[in-house]
């Protein structure tokens, strides 16, 4: 339960965060809302349930259980996880439609759509290979930051570098 939804929510997280930094274009919110919380809803749906199960003694790996669908049996508590692991799928497929549609389609994110302070976000998005013409002075942990309170801005020209071996 702890496991799949701890690395499956972060890696959604994740994506939602730096999508616009990678790609230069913003996911669209509302589908992005509704993959969140269809892949919650199933989520919690199904492993929960399946926790509960295992607290009732149902043992896994196992290919039939006893009972089927009656009082006794788990039949009836399966299908219902099996249910909600089809309401996942469908907040994955909203979640891969949502990058394949906003990264032809998506509005442009700008260099700093979530008003980032650190250095990642003080580069044009998509970032060029080189990030940097010249590496910008950093004084704390949120060099972007300071340079907002200094009144400057951040060293987003680029220009075409060549390699110094040419």
């Amino acid at each position: 339960y702890v496991m799949v939804g701890g690395s499956v929510f972060t890696l959604l997280a994740g994506t939602q965060y730096w999508f616009p930094k990678i790609t230069g274009r913003m996911l669209n919110k509302t589908l992005g809302e509704w993959s969140f919380w269809l892949f919650f809803i199933g989520f919690n749906g199904t492993f929960l349930v399946m926790h509960t199960l295992g607290l009732e003694g149902m043992a896994r790996r196992i290919y039939s259980y006893p009972g089927g669908f009656g009082e006794e049996g788990w039949g009836a508590t399966n299908m219902f996880i099996t249910v909600f692991s089809f309401v996942i799928a469908a907040s994955v497929l909203v979640f891969i439609y949502n990058l394949v549609v906003s990264w032809k389609h998506g509005p442009p994110a700008g260099d700093d759509p979530w008003g980032g302070n650190t250095l990642e976000w003080a580069t044009t998005s998509p970032p060029p290979p080189y990030n940097f013409d010249k590496v910008p002075v950093v004084r704390s942990n949120m060099p972007l930051r300071d340079m907002r309170a200094d009144g400057l801005r951040p060293p987003l020209e680029h220009q075409a570098l060549a390699p110094h071996n040419s």
